[in-house]
């Protein structure tokens, strides 16, 4: 090699700023794969780019290029802070669905509803792995007694208890053929001291009921990111009676809740998608956000009564759970 062509000797500023290059480099590989580098220089990796090692001057390689979002096999997930879930059954699932009702109520049928129970049928059997009990057009008398008497069991070798509601609602009601009962008065022999065997263990409530006569008239955005919050959970040797609880909506307080005569409600359809696709592998109350967001993003109704047409609804979530709830596969 010519003696013009050959590199002078690194000064001693160039040797020091190298070096801490070599160790800002050394420890992000030690917290994060880096993956490979893509044809126009953006690093591909579970970790998002906290921004660029060295200056915009230097001579050498950019690392800090966009690195994507954490894969769902990356989150971190403390069993302590989870359910169990490796008892023999997975859980009872008990399903009403009232589509048609006595005159005396002035209510409509609900033409859709069927589809929706068989869906709901088919989540829980098959994803979620529940034994699945389903009742059509119940008098609030037997959803009453149904309720008590698997209140009455013994649940010992079960995970957990899945309820779901498919009728005509108002706040803080949901009707029967005959009539309305009050949810809270539905619910009541499922807590901790009318059923022993269910203390410390989630009780999952769905609910496709009108909770009101609102129409939500929506907004124009761009996007939007939920918060992600994290409870955690404290060891206690008394728990509320009210605990352990998760209430599922399919609409906000006062407001409507939308039905398509055939392809059933719009809560139902996005929740069989969603558990159906990751029933198994997120937690509960991100495979609820999602129903969420797919409910409040991808649906918007279409009527000729221009009253009823062009509205969005959205979903509500109650969580009253101490832990996180995965479903995981049974053998």
């Amino acid at each position: 090699m010519d003696k013009s062509d050959a590199m002078p000797p690194p000064t001693k500023s160039q040797e020091k700023a190298r070096s801490s290059l070599s160790s800002d480099l050394n420890l992000f590989s030690a917290n994060g794969s880096l993956g490979a580098t893509s044809s126009g220089g953006a690093v591909d990796s579970g970790y998002e780019s906290r921004g660029s090692i060295g200056s915009p001057e230097t001579t050498e390689p950019n690392v800090s290029a966009s690195l994507g979002a954490v894969s769902s096999h990356q989150r971190l997930v403390d069993e302590a802070h989870c359910y169990r879930m490796d008892h023999r059954r997975r859980g009872k699932c008990i399903i009403f669905n009232n589509k048609d009702f006595d005159a005396s109520t002035a209510m409509n049928p609900r033409p859709g509803s069927d589809l929706d129970a068989k869906n709901m049928y088919d989540v829980f059997q098959s994803v979620l792995q529940f034994e699945v009990e389903l009742f059509h057009n119940q008098t609030t008398m037997e959803m009453l007694q149904r309720v008590a008497k698997v209140a009455a069991e013994n649940h010992h070798d079960r995970d957990c208890f899945a309820l779901v509601i498919l009728s005509h609602g108002r706040e803080e009601f949901v009707y029967g053929r005959d009539g309305f009962v009050k949810l809270s008065m539905l619910i009541e022999p499922l807590k901790g001291n009318g059923c022993p065997s269910l203390i410390g263990k989630p009780k999952l409530i769905f609910i496709q009921a009108c909770r009101g006569e609102q129409f939500d008239q929506g907004v124009n955005v761009s996007d939007a990111k939920p918060d992600d919050e994290r409870p955690t959970a404290e060891k206690s040797y008394k728990i509320p009676t009210e605990a352990d609880f998760v209430y599922a909506f399919s609409s906000a307080p006062g407001f409507f809740s939308f039905r398509n005569s055939t392809r059933g409600s719009w809560f139902i359809q996005a929740i069989t998608e969603i558990f159906k696709k990751h029933g198994t592998e997120l937690e509960l109350m991100q495979l609820l956000t999602r129903v969420n967001r797919k409910v409040a993003y991808d649906f918007e109704s279409k009527s000729d009564n221009k009253e009823h047409s062009g509205k969005k609804q959205i979903p509500s979530i109650v969580s009253l759970l101490t832990k996180e709830l995965y479903f995981t596969k049974k053998k």
